[in-house]
């Protein structure tokens, strides 16, 4: 059983992991054709010039801390098929960062994740429908204690059910339906914290450059376009704003109301990627959350540019450049770092940011890598000023079941 401390999300986790393990051993009686699996450990240095992502005041001298730390992650992946027309997916990982330097150690993390996915063709036709269960928890970490800058903490939980009807046609095209609900925690502050219904629609396409059949070089581009609408219900209250519309709002504005506060997010995104000897990818997003609360609704637009090649001596280079545009609709006294933040990973910056990974195979089963970062915040908030720099040198090992021996 549970444990009544446990939140059911994770029951509801461990449960589903208890019958996919039973699927998979049978499964695996039947045949080992029908899973693959893949394992993926990893580990590494990193230095960190802004660990606690200070914002500064233009004009303000503000001490900003920088330091090295440790990272190691875990990950398991299964592919199962328990027949012709159906198909189970188990994503499981796991990752911790631990500053080595004590005013880093308000920011160590650990972070869990498990994401499985059902998929069943319809009959004879292309359609298929899907269901999914998604589990994310960053947690907090001290095993050397607070040290000297205690911080209130990142850490957050977030789970989402969802199912999806799929229609491809027989020429590259297909139309999705999501339908789906999510809950958010936000640790440090649960007047953050929320749940609501989300329903979403995505055309996907590809097309062929050239003959893949008879030419080498031949290339395709894959299309995306998706619409999403989510309805937030957060357990804090909304705010109006009790000065003048001619005054400038001041901490004496924000008045809390007996109402909950509730957001209605519209998300955009556009994608294209061509893939031939290099990888080329342009995205556009935009979200638009329109809130009940004063001083929440706004506009964030990004476009991203991603490049992927093989440099030289199989050294592999992806480089991304990512530029955003927050829009605030209300008066804001000042847009801090909670509000850059989208919650999608411990790793998550919603800032403008330049990245560059190199990557390189050094046998079947060991990798290394070497990943660079630069994050700023020009075009989101004016009176802000936010830099951080990130290096990353690590090694990796995978392990599959085709590299398995055999009894």
């Amino acid at each position: 059983m549970c444990p009544l401390a446990m939140r059911k999300q994770l029951c509801a986790v461990a449960g589903a992991l208890v019958a996919l393990g039973g699927a998979a051993r049978d499964a695996g009686a039947e045949g080992q054709d029908k899973r693959s699996w893949k394992i993926s450990l990893e580990s590494g240095a990193e230095y960190d010039s802004n660990l606690h992502r200070v914002e500064v005041l233009d004009g303000e001298v503000a001490g900003v801390d920088a330091g090295p730390l440790m990272r190691s992650g875990a990950r398991y992946e299964m592919t199962l098929r328990p027949d012709e027309g159906s198909q189970l997916r188990l994503d499981l990982r796991g990752a911790s960062k631990v500053f080595a330097v004590p005013a880093g150690q308000s920011e160590n993390l650990a972070m869990v994740l498990s994401d499985l996915r059902y998929q069943r063709r319809l009959g004879a036709s292309r359609a298929s429908l899907a269901l999914r269960g998604n589990y994310y928890d960053a947690i907090d970490i001290r095993p050397f204690g607070e040290g000297d800058r205690p911080a209130g903490g990142r850490s957050f939980r977030t789970s989402e059910l969802g199912t999806g009807l799929s229609v491809p046609s027989e020429d590259g095209h297909q139309l999705s339906l999501l339908l789906g609900v999510r809950d958010f925690e936000y640790k440090p502050d649960s007047d953050y914290s929320w749940r609501g219904a989300q329903a979403g629609l995505q055309y996907a396409s590809k097309h062929w450059i050239g003959d893949p059949d008879t030419d080498e070089s031949a290339a395709f581009l894959d299309f995306r376009a998706a619409y999403r609408l989510g309805m937030r219900s957060y357990q804090g209250a909304a705010f109006r704003n009790t000065c003048a519309p001619d005054e400038m709002p001041t901490p004496d504005c924000f008045v809390p109301t007996d109402e909950s506060r509730g957001d209605m997010n519209h998300s955009l995104v556009v994608e294209g990627v061509y893939t031939g000897k290099q990888i080329y990818s342009l995205l556009y997003g935009a979200e638009v959350v329109d809130s009940n609360s004063y001083g929440q609704a706004l506009l964030r637009q990004h476009v991203e540019f991603g490049f992927t090649s093989e440099l030289f001596a199989e050294v592999f280079l992806t480089a991304r450049a990512i530029v955003r545009l927050n829009t605030f609709l209300d008066p804001l006294l000042l847009a801090r770092d909670i509000q850059n933040q989208s919650f999608v990973s411990i790793e998550d910056e919603n800032r403008n940011s330049l990245s560059l990974h190199l990557a390189r195979d050094l046998s079947s089963n060991w990798g290394a890598e070497l990943r660079v970062a630069v994050y700023g915040n020009e075009f989101a908030t004016e009176e802000l000023r936010f830099r951080r720099q990130t290096a990353y040198l690590g090694l990796l090992y995978r392990f599959d079941a085709a590299s398995r021996p055999r009894l």
